[in-house]
């Protein structure tokens, strides 16, 4: 019986170490703010978040991780959160902050390699980019240098946008 019992223990220990390498997921703590300050005024207003010196370790193999998880809350002017849904908002990864970080309007650009509209659409539906197992993209060639989070459209409620969670999966 203790056999079994040091089998499985080292059993979930491999297995643990395993799924640990298949991902990253960035350490919130590092960012500062995660949430704007500010209400979003504009149909597309956005709120950048930098990735300071030391937010992705040096040897990620960025050609590696080709899925994304971005899980966000949304909220109104006075602050109630808003549930999960089509056209809240969307996010773009950056790779350099100081450069052109839209883009192209309707997908991925040099500067811009993640743009993934209705973040938490569809009912958190599996292959979202929120759901559990995240949204498929083309692998980075380096660590970002930002992410932008960015309100959807005239009829959005949205005005404050929080970053809960930013994975990154190898598949």
């Amino acid at each position: 019986m203790k056999r079994i019992g040091i089998v499985l223990v080292l059993s979930l220990i491999v297995v643990g170490a395993a799924v640990a390498q298949d991902s990253f997921t960035v350490d919130l703590s590092k960012l500062g703010e995660v949430r704007n300050s500010e209400p979003i005024a504009t149909p597309y207003g956005a709120f950048m978040i930098n990735f300071p010196e030391g937010t992705f370790p040096a040897n990620l193999p960025w050609s590696q991780y080709n899925r994304i998880r971005v899980v966000f809350k949304y909220f109104r002017s006075n602050g109630n959160e808003i549930r999960q849904g089509n056209e809240n908002a969307f996010v773009v990864l950056v790779y350099d902050p100081t450069g052109d970080i839209a883009g192209p309007p309707q997908g991925p650009g040099p500067n811009t390699p993640v743009k993934i509209f209705n973040v938490g659409g569809s009912n958190n539906r599996s292959g979202a980019v929120s759901s559990e197992a995240g949204a498929g993209i083309t692998p980075l060639t380096r660590a970002p240098g930002a992410i932008m989070l960015q309100r959807q459209g005239e009829g959005s409620a949205v005005r404050f946008i929080e970053l809960v969670e930013l994975t990154f999966f190898k598949q």
